[in-house]
């Protein structure tokens, strides 16, 4: 598996991913969605942004990014997104993007802070979250509809350790 920065050419293919089953309800996507909300959050990237995709054999696995806060006192954070196909999950794809991710944040960006929203009943991502240190620091009630009902959303972070310039 390689895991590189995302381009436009992987456009179609995260649209799918996006709006699969197993992946739209996790990210509250529809799937009527056009593929132009995929090119242009891709074209919205800046150079304070990471955005990774997991590759096998041609097709994109899963993907991370990492939004950088604009505001001056808070650009020592950023926000993380990440999902798999469900034809990748449980397989250490989603792993190996955040690894990549959160290396490159405490490594590259210097951040401080990486926050993320969650919903209360993914427990794969919220397992997998906990490994690399998130933490719940609220639960956000009926913070969104899935399926006709409000659900509620853990918002995590994890707090980078080391000393960062």
């Amino acid at each position: 598996m390689e895991i590189r920065k995302i381009s436009m050419k992987d456009a179609e293919q995260i649209s799918r991913m996006r709006r699969l089953n197993g992946v739209r309800e996790g990210i509250l996507a529809v799937t009527s969605e056009r593929i132009d909300v995929t090119t242009n959050f891709i074209n919205s990237l800046s150079e304070c942004d990471r955005a990774l995709a997991a590759v096998e054999n041609g097709e994109v696995a899963g993907m991370a990014v990492i939004l950088k806060n604009k505001c001056f006192s808070r650009r020592h954070s950023a926000k993380l997104a990440v999902m798999v196909s469900p034809y990748f999950q449980e397989k250490g794809v989603g792993t190996a993007l955040i690894k990549k991710i959160i290396q490159e944040a405490d490594e590259i960006m210097g951040l401080k802070r990486i926050e993320l929203l969650v919903l209360t009943d993914n427990v794969p991502a919220l397992k997998l979250y906990k490994k690399f240190g998130f933490q719940i620091e609220a639960t956000r009630r009926n913070a969104a509809v899935k399926e006709g009902k409000f659900v509620d959303e853990y918002f995590m972070a994890r707090i980078n350790k080391k000393e960062t310039q």
